[in-house]
């Protein structure tokens, strides 16, 4: 769709953002995929449509689908404390502060968490980017960071007690681990077996085969002297992110969610989980804005646009329609390479839009996100 064309190259003719690229699908089938600017600024090659990109957080729309196959089982009970799967976490703590000395102040949690406020970030685990707590506790160097090679990172303390709040964090990852431990399969495996082949995703993974590397987007980051390219994160991942995609891929698995659970005669979730993925799982509570902690990595962000959601399972849900058109019950997340998705039921629109660059929220990719958004509906909706 030209309109849609245009758009991706306004945002990427002058370097405003190093690549975008976008795709479209109703239940039906796929309505759009597109792309522009350079695959990496150091070099002349275009960004293609099918190139694999990484999707970070966009992992954990995956996890939750693979954690609700096994809660369709009988293997997992949502509101289960999760020390009956996972006995270490058994001694969990609360980071309530630090003393003078900066010493940590640790104390035990008003109840444990359960696998269902593991997927909607209720457990009380949080990420050091946007919680000062927890970064702190990084640096002081009593867990290595999440984002470290090696790293012991998962195993930090809880930042209040579960069920008090919602703030996004790494209960996803701990659910990852759970899936492994339940399904006796490491979890590239298990997302292949289950989800990937069935839907036919072959061009999604931790790790990018080497036959594949070639089609691998470069990742960027904004400096104070503009766009540069920067390493990729080590390859690997966990429930929470570090799965690589195409939009092609992508859209399939978001039209399984349109088709409540099924695409081209494969079953991965019953009709009745699927729209329980779509229904709150946080009660009063909100869903709020992120405050950067490591600005190299996030700006503020507010995937909310400053409206009231709740969160479902896999992803937050808009109370109301947004400015550019998604309807109340749709439901959105991203991942932090400045990529972003929706899912919108009532009108039977699926959509990615992204780019490969830091740090999150960026002021560029948000704008064109919204722009995307309006044209999508604009076109598509009527």
């Amino acid at each position: 769709m030209k309109k849609i064309d245009d758009l991706l190259i306004q945002y990427t003719e002058n370097d405003d953002l190093p690549s975008a690229i976008a795709g479209v699908a109703n239940a039906q089938g796929v309505l759009y995929v597109g792309a522009a600017g350079k695959r990496s600024l150091n070099e002349t090659q275009s960004m293609s449509a099918d190139a694999i990109i990484d999707i970070a957080s966009m992992t954990k729309a995956v996890t939750t689908v693979a954690t609700l196959q096994l809660v369709e089982t009988g293997a997992i009970d949502l509101d289960e404390p999760i020390n009956t799967y996972l006995p270490q976490l058994k001694e969990l703590k609360v980071l309530e502060g630090f003393d003078s000395n900066n010493k940590p102040r640790l104390i035990t949690p008003n109840t444990k968490p359960t696998t269902r406020q593991l997927l909607t970030h209720t457990s009380g685990y949080v990420y050091e980017i946007w919680n000062a707590d927890a970064l702190r506790y990084v640096t002081s160097g009593h867990v290595g960071s999440l984002f470290a090679p090696q790293s012991d990172g998962l195993m930090a303390p809880l930042a209040f007690s579960p069920g008090e709040r919602w703030e996004y964090g790494i209960g996803i990852d701990w659910a990852g681990i759970l899936i492994e431990t339940i399904s006796g399969k490491e979890l590239d495996t298990y997302f292949a077996e289950n989800i990937f082949d069935p839907l036919e995703m072959h061009d999604t993974f931790f790790s990018v085969p080497e036959d594949k590397v070639s089609r691998r987007s470069s990742m960027h980051s904004r400096s104070p002297e503009g766009l540069i390219t920067v390493p990729h994160s080590p390859d690997g991942g966990s429930g929470g992110g570090g799965l690589n995609s195409t939009i092609g891929d992508y859209l399939s698995f978001l039209r399984m969610l349109l088709n409540d659970g099924t695409l081209d005669n494969e079953r991965i979730l019953k009709p009745a989980t699927v729209r329980s993925m779509f229904e709150n799982h946080i009660g009063e509570l909100q869903v709020a804005a992120g405050k950067t902690q490591r600005p190299e990595l996030s700006n503020d962000f507010d995937l909310t646009f400053n409206t009231p959601a709740k969160w479902g399972l896999g992803f937050l849900l808009h109370e109301k329609q947004t400015p550019a058109g998604r309807t109340a019950g749709s439901a959105s997340w991203a991942g932090l390479f400045n990529t972003y998705f929706w899912i919108d039921r009532e009108t039977d629109l699926c959509a990615v839009i992204g780019s490969q660059l830091l740090p999150f929220f960026d002021e560029s990719a948000i704008a064109m996100l919204k722009d995307f958004e309006k044209t999508v509906y604009d076109y598509y909706a009527n």
